[in-house]
C-alpha cells in the first residue's frame, strides 16, 4: 500500500501534522495518527471513518502526503453497505479533506499527489454505485469530487 519507506524514523512527526505549532485539529490528527505506518493508520481508519476522515484536512502537507495511500485504499476498496450512512459521508468528506490540502498556501508536499488524485476522482466519478446505492447519494458524493476536480484542474491551469 505504502509507495514510500514506512520505517519509524521515516514516519512524519509531531511537527509535520502541526506545521504552525498550535492549530488543536492538527494536534488531534497526531494524536491519532503520529507513530503509526500506512498499514496501521488505515487499520485504524477503517475501524471508524466517522471519527477520523476529518483528521486528513487538518494535518500538516507532509503528514497527509505520507498518509494520503489511506484515503486512497480506503476509497479504491469501499462499497456501498445498504445500512450504512457513514460510507456515503466519509466520501463526501474526504473529497473536502483533499481539497483542503489543496487549498493552503503551502503546497509543495501534496503537489507530487496531484496526478494520483485525479486518477481517484476519475474512479469515484465512474463508480459511484459502489460507495452508495440512492441516487441522491451519489449526486451529493460526486459533488464533492467535482468540486476537488475542479480546484485542481484550475491549478494546473494556472500554473
Amino acid at each position: 500500500m505504502a509507495d514510500h519507506n514506512d520505517t519509524l524514523d521515516s514516519r512524519p512527526k509531531e511537527s509535520d501534522f502541526d506545521p504552525y505549532n498550535g492549530c488543536l485539529d492538527a494536534q488531534c490528527a497526531w494524536k491519532n495518527f503520529g507513530g503509526l505506518s500506512v498499514t496501521e493508520a488505515f487499520t485504524k481508519f477503517c475501524d471508524r471513518p466517522e471519527i477520523y476522515q476529518e483528521d486528513f484536512m487538518f494535518m500538516g502537507g507532509a503528514a497527509f502526503s505520507y498518509y494520503f495511500p489511506v484515503i486512497e485504499r480506503y476509497v479504491r476498496e469501499s462499497h456501498a453497505h445498504a445500512d450504512n450512512g457513514y460510507d456515503v459521508e466519509a466520501m463526501w468528506i474526504l473529497a473536502h479533506c483533499i481539497k483542503q490540502q489543496f487549498d493552503y498556501r503551502n503546497t509543495q508536499h501534496v503537489e507530487s499527489l496531484r496526478t494520483r488524485v485525479l486518477d481517484l476522482i476519475t474512479h469515484v466519478r465512474n463508480n459511484l454505485s459502489q460507495y452508495c446505492r440512492e441516487m441522491a447519494d451519489q449526486r451529493h458524493v460526486d459533488s464533492a469530487w467535482a468540486d476537488l476536480h475542479a480546484k485542481l484542474t484550475s491549478a494546473e491551469n494556472a500554473g
